[in-house]
């Protein structure tokens, strides 16, 4: 049979990129030699938090146990960076042996009180009677180093919040990310956006011309710190500002002149930073939501990469729930961050186990379908020819077509891209591309069938063929063979086993919960799944079901139109009040999102990597016992 040329790869609907090359075994063996390797030396107890520091319009200086890496000049190969994680490797194994000891007693403070003033490496420190403002001529505050007033009065103390419950690991992570660019990992619930709000209060008091930027990948985490900066710490709104993507230049220009606390998702601080109309000069702490996704040229790192280059001293604290299933990947935030603490709190930590309920995880098998296994066939019928060119021309190893992910194939052919072979003729480079396009594109087509059932499949494929050269597929025999199975079991109207394994489980727990008072969060990595899904449940014979989609704002084209801020925070806001009880998520509801307190949440597809999978499983269990059910 004659290749085709290549499809361009199926438009999928997701709401994040695809990300299931993770090895789960690879990283429990990696944090394991880890925290093995940290055990072999001699077991301590971990210090208490170090007494506040006064803080200076200069980042903290040299990289010690006790001290904070250097922020505008890096180590040589990331030496202090290095050490960064290995210090968190070894405080981790000192916590772990902590725990069997007794928790210690909390602590209530009302305010901190900070030394004075004093000089740090050389640099200029500001002093009671001086200060540090933007029209000094002394010789030591060079350009960026100083750029807004110090309030001196207002430096002497560090505020905490005691109009709610103090927690005492709450209130060593502020003190620490006052004083040092920190990454905070907790466990979502645990209140990751209190303790940013807190940090960005007290730089709103000690500076007072200072710029505070608060970043998250998404509208509604933006919304939700918005909240808790007005709500619980009293931040004043006439002084900060939402920046959306809807404003025009000249307008963002004019807020970042005349606000303070700003707003903003990493690709509008992107922009405004690359156009001029920022003022980085101002800014003296960036918090940053997520902070996992800071890889690569994701916006957050080249935000950072552009503040450092301009030498502008500020505070960074950045904040996520799973920093990274992998030792390079945690590293790699650190770095591309400028993290010089690193801060983690799992539920086992005794000062967070009071405020962690239990969580059951169950594992729900459900069988693949006999006609999924037909379709999938046809479709393995399709792909063997061309595992058998790659195979044939030494770029891939020798397996069956069936062994082969997606994720694997795009690995190799990113390989083969950049250094093919030389004694390859160029006509059989490009025979080799159109393989590898072909074998990629038809086994995310294979997996969607396998993980979520006939109709995403069939839906995606619909979505493809009239784009480039996936109409090409259409001259298969097997492909339109393969096509025509899955319409004719889609007119049967039978939901696949999943979907129907589903709803049992919805209607066994909403029969043992109150469909009133009880709340229900499914994840599915694709919206065709989601529309699936909500259509199963609208159709369901029980009036247990008050279902919503809850996805995010990019549309796929016609059949898939994403939903606006403004549609999400009603969604949102009906799911608490309990005019919905059932919330049909996409990766958008997995991160962050102060969504209500959740019974059970359900996973509809179990292969997502190990980062997603704690994100989706910390939406229970935050205020009472939760359960997660994955659908495997």
């Amino acid at each position: 049979m004659a290749a085709p040329p290549p499809p361009y790869a199926p438009a999928v609907a997701v709401d994040d990129d695809e990300d299931d090359g993770f090895d789960w075994e690879a990283a429990v063996r990696e944090i394991d030699s880890a925290c093995a390797l940290a055990s072999a030396s001699t077991p301590a107890v971990s210090n208490p938090a170090p007494p506040p520091r006064q803080p200076s319009a200069y980042p903290p200086s040299g990289p010690a146990p006790s001290a904070a890496a250097p922020f505008f000049h890096g180590p040589s190969a990331g030496g202090a960076r290095q050490s960064t994680l290995d210090r968190f490797v070894d405080s981790f194994t000192k916590r772990q042996l902590a725990k069997e000891r007794p928790p210690p007693a909390p602590v209530v403070p009302v305010a901190a009180a900070v030394p004075p003033p004093a000089s740090r490496g050389g640099r200029f420190a500001a002093r009671p009677d001086e200060g540090c403002s933007r029209g000094a001529g002394r010789e030591e505050v060079a350009e960026g180093a100083c750029a807004v007033a110090l309030d001196h009065e207002a430096v002497q103390t560090w505020v905490y919040p005691t109009n709610i419950e103090v927690r005492e690991y709450q209130l060593y992570i502020v003190q620490k990310a006052l004083f040092t660019n920190t990454l905070v990992a907790l466990p979502t619930g645990l209140g990751k956006t209190f303790i940013a709000a807190v940090v960005m209060y007290n730089y709103f008091r000690w500076f007072p011309e200072g710029k505070i930027v608060f970043t998250a990948p998404s509208r509604p985490l933006v919304t939700q710190q918005i909240e808790a900066c007005h709500n619980t710490v009293g931040i004043p709104q006439e002084w900060t500002i939402d920046m959306k993507g809807n404003l025009s230049p000249e307008k963002r220009s004019s807020f970042w002149k005349s606000k303070r606390v700003f707003f903003v998702t990493p690709q509008i601080l992107e922009n405004d930073i690359h156009s001029g109309i920022c003022v980085m000069k101002q800014l003296v702490c960036l918090v940053i939501d997520e902070a996992h996704r800071a890889s690569g040229n994701y916006a957050y790192c080249t935000a950072v990469r552009k503040l450092v280059a301009s030498h502008v001293p500020l505070r960074i604290l950045a904040l996520t729930a799973t920093p990274g299933s992998k030792h390079p990947d945690i590293q790699g935030v650190i770095n591309n961050l400028c993290i010089s603490e690193l801060v983690h709190r799992d539920e086992s930590d005794p000062e967070v186990q009071r405020y962690v309920n239990a969580r059951t995880v169950d594992l729900v098998k459900v069988p693949v379908g006999s006609d999924t296994s037909q379709v999938n066939d046809k479709l393995l019928e399709i792909i063997r020819p061309y595992i058998a060119q790659l195979r044939a021309a030494g770029v891939i190893d020798n397996r069956d077509a069936e062994k082969w992910s997606s994720h694997q194939l795009h690995i190799l052919r990113e390989k083969f891209n950049q250094a093919p072979p030389p004694n390859i003729p160029i006509e059989k480079k490009h025979e080799i591309r159109r393989s590898f396009a072909a074998a990629f594109s038809l086994c995310r087509i294979s997996k969607l069938l396998l993980s979520h059932g006939i109709m995403p499949a069939y839906q995606a494929i619909e979505a493809n063929l009239n784009e480039g050269a996936w109409n090409m597929f259409s001259r298969i025999e097997a492909f339109a063979r393969a096509k025509e199975m899955m319409q004719s079991f889609l007119n049967k109207g039978v939901s696949s086993p999943k979907v129907q394994k589903l709803v049992e489980v919805l209607i066994d727990h909403f029969q043992k919960n109150s469909p009133k008072d009880s709340r229900v969060i499914i994840f599915s990595h694709y919206r065709e799944s989601v529309k699936e899904i909500l259509g199963a449940l609208g159709g369901s014979c029980t009036n247990f079901f008050r279902p919503a989609q809850f996805i995010g704002q990019s549309s796929a084209g016609d059949r898939l139109k994403g939903q606006t801020q403004k549609m999400q925070q009603a969604i949102l806001q009906k799911f608490r009040s309990g005019e919905y009880n059932i919330l049909v998520a996409t990766s958008i509801g997995e991160e962050g999102l102060d969504i209500v307190e959740v019974d059970l949440v359900i996973c509809f597809d179990a292969n997502v990597s190990p980062l997603r999978m704690i994100q989706r499983m910390g939406r229970t269990g935050r205020k009472n016992d939760g359960r997660v059910d994955i659908l495997s």
